[in-house]
């Protein structure tokens, strides 16, 4: 009788619901971008993501003056195809400060700066009401330039008055900082101030060992199950995740075997609420070589890393991983 009631009760409780599927839409050769959507829809892709420089929107200072005027387009594109968003604002991207250039030599925390960028939040945000935001991160792997717990600290505040006014102009979407997955399980004590002033976890996760060669398909469960310890009560965001196909360690077998594994793990483990793939299709080998270089390095196993983490190759033909996501 046990038994029976036991089962009956796990009949009636939900069923885990999937985390949900974000593909960063990246064009193949000669391709439309209408077209590489319309890719990632049949891929089950529910999201996709916005990355936003500040140095690129603000180029002479202050005042609201992009190039392109991504924010609105993308707010004339997405929600008619359904599509949610995850919003980062690189402030921070890796190794690179992309503040507006007369704030740049300021402290995070100056009030100068901290006032400066919730106007900026404004501004964007305005441009993004029709949109559908999972997530908004501030700073993109910021643990690749944040070196001393002061820095952090003075970031930490400039976070906090970030989601201040996210939570005033976008009440309930969660807020925090892209951090690497390497940062975080390494120093996570280091990182206590950013995730107090977060509202989730945000992580971007590469499988690579210290020479950028692939660590195997297998690693993941393990590897999540150390994030699940990192993010106490915050729900996990994977805002950038991806294997290489090509290059040290790496296959198209082993990449589709990582996708499959990530999916089965981030529906395992419940604190996930997001996963994001990047990206949809693989760059031109001239394009990870420039990549490359605005990282500062010509490691072969980097370059090949981020010229094949696509789902596809940059010819649009399909790889084992996108194939997957098709037929599941």
């Amino acid at each position: 009788m046990i038994r029976a009631a036991l089962i009956s009760l796990a009949l009636a409780m939900p069923l885990r619901a999937e985390p949900v599927l974000s593909i960063d839409i990246t064009e193949a050769e000669g391709e439309h971008f209408g077209a590489a959507m319309a890719v990632a829809l049949e891929a089950g892709a529910q999201a996709t993501s916005l990355s936003l420089y500040w140095d690129d929107l603000e180029p002479d200072g202050p005042g609201y003056a992009p190039a392109f005027d991504w924010p609105a387009i993308a707010n004339t594109v997405y929600p008619k195809q359904g599509l949610s968003l995850t919003l980062t604002f690189s402030v921070i991207d890796t190794l690179t400060d992309r503040r507006r250039a007369d704030l740049k030599e300021l402290t995070w925390d100056d009030p100068r700066v901290t006032s400066a960028f919730t106007a900026h939040l404004a501004e964007v945000l305005g441009r993004l009401g029709d949109t559908d935001l999972r997530a908004i991160a501030i700073g993109n792997e910021v643990d690749g330039l944040l070196q001393t717990p002061a820095e952090i600290t003075a970031f930490a505040r400039f976070l906090a008055a970030a989601r201040s006014e996210l939570a005033r102009l976008r009440p309930g979407v969660p807020v925090g900082t892209k951090l690497t997955f390497a940062g975080l399980s390494r120093q996570a004590e280091r990182w206590q101030p950013v995730l107090a002033e977060s509202t989730a976890l945000m992580v971007t996760y590469y499988p690579l060992d210290a020479g950028f060669a692939a660590r195997g398909p297998d690693v993941v469960a393990s590897d999540l199950a150390k994030l699940e310890i990192v993010a106490q009560d915050l729900p996990i965001y994977l805002l950038e995740t991806g294997y290489p196909s090509a290059g040290c360690r790496a296959s198209e077998a082993d990449q589709a075997a990582f996708l499959r594994n990530l999916l089965a793990a981030s529906t395992a483990t419940p604190r996930i609420a997001l996963v994001s793939l990047t990206w949809l299709s693989d760059m031109a080998p001239e394009e990870a070589v420039s990549l490359a270089r605005y990282y500062g390095l010509t490691d072969p196993c980097f370059t090949a890393y981020l010229g094949s983490i696509g789902l596809r190759r940059a010819d649009g033909r399909a790889k084992p991983a996108l194939e997957f996501l098709l037929e599941r």
